[in-house]
């Protein structure tokens, strides 16, 4: 009895380890292909996560590009709008300062057209009270010169007619420079009137006498002779020397005559002519007065001038720097701006990047780590289904020694009774 029931045990255990066995195996494929399906789905939603992160990096560094653009745009548009306003502003500046120097130059003309009317207003003045004396000037030169011989006008009446030498008709004024002589006194009426009245008594006498001469008749015409060229040479030098002084004192109130006509005849015209030449100096000073006033009217107008466009020169300089230094402001902020947006679009598109390396890292991680924990479980799950089927082996087995070590100790027990019992 015993021995079947160990045996029922044995074959009830070994049943029963058999269906553990499979139990444990299935159960252990059912966990590899859950694992194995875990891993693959962890590799589709690693490949979906990629595929996300994919886009999402596409749409961040399509949105840096737009907002680049936009950026440089903008920049573009206020540099181009900076750019304006300072060349509007420079335009504007210059368009002033144009006019101002235009206002400027008018003004100073105005100025200077002033000045030169009233300068030549009261040079005309001046040369219309001079006119009148140099006219009659110019007409008493002319007639002066008329008379002088001196003006070509031939048919002038008088012409030359004050240049003609001083003389008397008939009379040689160097007569009056001639010594008394012999001659002279031959020459002189009275004595040769009464030598010619002596003469004729003695030849009277003498023709009385029957044209004899004695030598008494002759010594009388000798001492006659004598007695008469002693008595008349005195009277003769003195008659020579009344006749020169006559002659000189009458050459002389004639030259004082003709000096008087020819004074009181050029004498007017030389007061014209003077006058006139004064007249002539006064509008000769009265010019020189208006060419130095005109001259200092237009040297100031000309400082004025240059200093106008100088200012002018300084203004436009000051504005084109101011303009130029705006400019490269511009410039330089419009450049540093786009180094700026560049800069940060290079760091925003590092950054995606970045980010986009580490999430498919993050992702490949996981999913490699998901994997392998995949693999793992499927390993430990067919481990877990052989260890649970060797164990249910296992556990079959020792309980059908247990049952045979039952039976045997049983059937021993058994035998040990029967044989005590045998025995009593």
């Amino acid at each position: 009895m015993s021995g079947w029931v160990a045996g029922a045990v044995v074959v009830g255990s070994i049943y029963s380890a058999n269906k553990a066995s499979s139990a444990a195996t299935a159960a252990a494929n059912t966990q590899v292909a859950a694992a194995e399906k875990s891993g693959d789905v962890s590799l589709e939603i690693a490949e979906k996560q990629i595929a996300a992160q994919k886009e999402a990096l596409a749409l961040q560094l399509a949105a840096d590009k737009e907002n680049v653009d936009k950026q440089l745009v903008v920049q573009k548009d206020t540099l181009d709008k900076t750019l304006k306003a300072q060349a509007d502003a420079a335009a504007s500046g210059q368009a002033a300062a144009a006019a101002a120097l235009g206002q400027q130059i008018a003004a100073q003309k105005e100025a200077l057209d002033a000045q030169l009317n009233l300068q030549r207003e009261l040079f005309n003045k001046q040369v219309e009270n001079l006119s009148s004396f140099k006219e009659a000037g110019e007409l008493g030169q002319a007639k002066m010169l008329d008379l002088l011989g001196l003006s070509g006008n031939t048919n002038a009446p008088g012409y030359g007619s004050a240049a003609t030498a001083f003389k008397v008709e008939g009379f040689d004024p160097n007569t009056l420079f001639e010594q008394f002589n012999a001659k002279e006194m031959e020459e002189d009426p009275g004595y040769a009137f009464r030598v010619a009245e002596g003469q004729k008594a003695i030849e009277r006498s003498t023709a009385a006498r029957g044209g004899l001469q004695s030598g008494a008749a002759l010594k009388a015409a000798a001492r006659f002779g004598q007695d008469m060229g002693s008595q008349e040479y005195q009277n003769a030098f003195n008659r020579f020397q009344a006749t020169k002084a006559f002659q000189a004192q009458e050459y002389g109130n004639a030259f004082n005559r003709f000096t008087t006509e020819r004074q009181n005849q050029l004498a007017p015209l030389m007061s014209l002519t003077s006058s006139g030449q004064a007249s002539a100096a006064g509008q000769a000073a009265a010019a020189g007065n208006f060419a130095s006033s005109a001259s200092n009217a237009l040297q100031g107008y000309g400082s004025g001038t240059s200093a106008a466009y100088g200012n002018y020169g300084a203004t436009t300089g000051d504005i084109a720097a101011r303009t130029g230094a705006g400019t490269s402001a511009a410039l330089s902020n419009y450049g540093s701006n786009l180094s700026n947006t560049y800069a940060g679009s290079a760091a925003s598109r590092q950054s995606a990047y970045s980010g986009f390396g580490s999430n498919v890292s993050n992702i490949y991680g996981t999913q490699g780590s998901n994997t392998i924990n995949a693999i793992t479980s499927a390993a430990n799950a067919s481990a877990a289904g052989r260890i649970g089927s060797a164990n249910a082996i296992t556990q079959g087995v020792n309980t059908m020694i247990g049952a045979g070590i039952s039976g045997y100790n049983a059937y021993n027990q058994n035998q040990l009774l029967n044989k005590y019992l045998m025995k009593a």
